[in-house]
C-alpha cells in the first residue's frame, strides 16, 4: 500500500515539476515489461537508457553495446581495482625488445562453444580486428601477430608503443572464436538472445574464474529516467545505468531510494551538448557554428535545468588536465547571423521525448529566439531519434556523449567518428596518436591529449553544456557478483 501510495505522489510531483513538457501518465505504465523473460530468483535485471545494438566487440560504437563486453568476452590484460594492468587471458608475457611481445597463454581456457582457447584464436582476434574493426586504425602499429606454438603468441610492432598494454585490455581486442558467423566469447556469461527489447545472458560454468554472480542476466532499455528509477522502485530491476548524482540526490528527496539500495560510481561520464546534423548546409561552415555557439548562454541553461556548473572544458574534466581546451567565450555580430542566414529563418532542434530534454530543448528555444532566430522542437521516440542521430539526418540536436575514464585513445575516435562523424578530422587526429603512444610521462601525455582535444574543440563540432560524472545504483543482490 505504501509503494502504492508514494508512486502516485511521485507522479504527480513529475507533473507539477514539468509544466513546460508534456507528459503523459503512462510513464509510469510499466506493463511492456511483462513480455520479457520472466525474471527469476537467481537472475540480475539491469537496465539502461538506449538498447543494446552489438555484442561483436570489434563492430561496437556505443557505451550501451560495450556494457556487455565484461559479461561475454575477455581481453588478455585487465585493469585491477588499483587501475593497473594486469594479465587475464595470459600466465606470461615478455617484452624481447621494444617491439616484439610475446605472449603466454593461461592453460584451459573454453570458448562458449566448448572449443579450447589457442594461441592460433588470439593471433585470429586480432587479424579480425585490424582487418575489419571500426577503430582499426588506433592499432595500425601492430606489424604481424605470429603464432609460435599452441599456447605462446608473438605480437610485432612498426614501432614503440608505450601505450599498447593499455590498449589491449580496450574490448574490441577481446578474444572470441567465429564459427559459421556467430562469435564466441570467453566471459563469464554467453549470449542466450539479443532481440530489440532485451538481450539475456546465462551463466558459463567453464569459466576460468570464480563467478558467484546470478545464473541469468538481463538487460533492459528505457530511454525516460524516470520510469528507470520506477523500475527500481517496484523491484523490476537490480541495476539502474545511465544516471548521475544529482538525479540520485532528487529521487532521495522523493522517497524513490530505499535503504536497501546502493550507490556505485563507474567509470563512465557524458556531456549533454548540442550537435550540428547535416540537414542544414549552413552548419558544415565552422563560422555558422561559432555563430550559433556564442549565442548559447551555457550557464543560463545548465543552472535552469540541471542545477548544477557548466562545462569550462571540451571534454570532460576528470579525463586529463585541460588547459588548451578550456571553452573561451565568443562573441557574434547581427551582420554574421544575416551572413549565414540564421535570422528568420526556423531551424529544427531535435530531442527525446522526454522531460530533461524538452526542458533543455525550451531554454534553448526561448533564449536563441532573443536573438532573432526561430527555433522548431521536434521530440521523437527513442528508435527514431537514435535513427536519425546515427544519420545525421537533423539540423540540431540535444545529446548525450559518454565516455569511458579507462579508454583514452578509444574516447577520441569514438567522438570524432561516431558523435561528430568526419571522416577527415579522424584522418588528420591519427599522427598525434603516434605521439601519445611514443610518451611516458602522464604530464606529457595530458599535454598531447589536451592539443588534440583542442584542434577538435576549435571546429565547434558540438556545443558542450554540461559533464557530468556517472553512477549506478544497486540493490543488495548485485554483492554477489564481484
Amino acid at each position: 500500500m505504501r509503494k502504492h501510495l508514494c508512486l502516485i505522489l511521485f507522479a504527480l510531483t513529475i507533473v507539477l515539476s514539468f509544466g513546460e513538457s508534456t507528459l503523459d501518465f503512462d510513464i509510469v505504465q510499466l506493463d511492456e515489461y511483462s513480455e520479457l523473460e520472466k525474471q527469476q530468483e537467481d537472475s540480475l535485471r539491469i537496465v539502461q537508457a538506449v538498447k543494446v545494438s552489438s555484442v561483436d566487440p570489434i563492430f561496437m560504437k556505443d557505451q550501451n553495446s560495450i556494457r556487455t563486453m565484461k559479461y561475454l568476452y575477455d581481453t588478455l590484460f585487465i585493469y585491477n581495482d588499483k587501475n593497473e594492468i594486469v594479465s587475464n587471458l595470459v600466465e606470461t608475457w615478455i617484452w624481447k625488445d621494444d617491439r616484439v611481445l610475446e605472449i603466454e597463454l593461461k592453460k584451459d581456457i573454453f570458448f562458449h562453444n566448448g572449443d579450447k582457447m589457442l594461441a592460433v584464436d588470439v593471433k585470429k582476434s586480432l587479424d579480425r580486428l585490424l582487418e575489419k574493426g571500426v577503430f582499426k586504425d588506433f592499432f595500425n602499429d601492430i606489424q604481424s601477430v605470429k603464432v609460435i606454438s599452441s599456447s605462446t603468441v608473438e605480437i610485432k610492432l612498426k614501432r614503440r608503443n608505450h601505450l599498447f598494454l593499455s590498449m589491449l585490455t580496450y574490448y574490441m581486442c577481446s578474444i572470441t572464436k567465429e564459427v559459421e558467423n556467430k562469435i564466441y566469447g570467453t566471459g563469464p556469461y554467453s549470449l542466450k538472445k539479443i532481440t530489440n527489447k532485451e538481450v539475456v545472458l546465462i551463466k558459463n560454468k567453464n569459466y576460468f574464474k570464480e563467478n558467484t554472480g546470478s545464473k541469468k542476466i538481463q538487460i533492459l532499455s528505457e530511454i525516460s529516467d524516470r520510469k528507470r528509477a520506477l523500475l527500481y522502485f517496484n523491484d523490476d530491476a537490480d541495476v539502474v545505468l545511465d544516471i548521475t548524482p544529482k538525479q540520485i540526490e532528487n529521487w532521495q528527496k522523493e522517497g524513490i531510494l530505499g535503504k536497501n539500495s546502493e550507490v556505485k560510481d563507474i567509470d563512465e561520464l557524458d556531456t549533454v551538448a548540442i550537435m550540428f546534423g547535416q540537414k542544414n548546409k549552413t552548419f558544415e561552415k565552422r563560422k555558422a557554428r561559432e555563430a550559433v555557439a556564442s549565442l548559447v548562454n551555457r550557464d543560463e541553461v545548465v543552472e535552469n535545468v540541471f542545477f548544477e556548473k557548466s562545462a569550462k572544458t571540451f571534454f570532460p574534466e576528470n579525463l586529463f588536465k585541460a588547459e588548451l581546451s578550456k571553452i573561451k567565450k565568443t562573441s557574434t555580430k547581427d551582420n554574421e547571423l544575416k551572413q549565414f542566414k540564421l535570422l528568420n529563418n526556423e531551424i529544427e532542434l531535435i530531442t527525446l521525448n522526454d522531460d530533461q530534454s524538452l526542458k533543455v530543448g525550451n531554454e534553448l528555444k526561448k533564449m536563441l529566439e532573443k536573438k532573432g532566430i526561430s527555433i522548431k522542437i521536434v521530440p521523437y521516440q527513442k528508435e527514431a531519434y537514435l535513427m536519425k542521430i546515427e544519420k545525421q539526418d537533423y539540423e540540431l540536436a540535444i545529446y548525450n556523449i559518454i565516455f569511458d575514464k579507462k579508454y583514452l585513445i578509444y574516447n577520441l575516435g569514438k567522438v570524432i567518428s561516431n558523435e561528430i562523424g568526419d571522416k577527415d578530422m579522424y584522418n588528420a587526429m591519427l599522427p598525434f596518436l603516434e605521439i601519445l603512444k611514443e610518451e611516458t610521462e602522464i604530464t606529457n601525455r595530458d599535454k598531447i591529449y589536451d592539443n588534440i582535444v583542442y584542434l577538435i574543440s576549435k571546429n565547434t563540432p558540438y556545443i558542450p553544456l554540461i559533464h557530468r560524472k556517472k553512477v549506478s545504483i544497486e540493490t543488495k543482490k548485485t554483492e554477489q557478483y564481484k
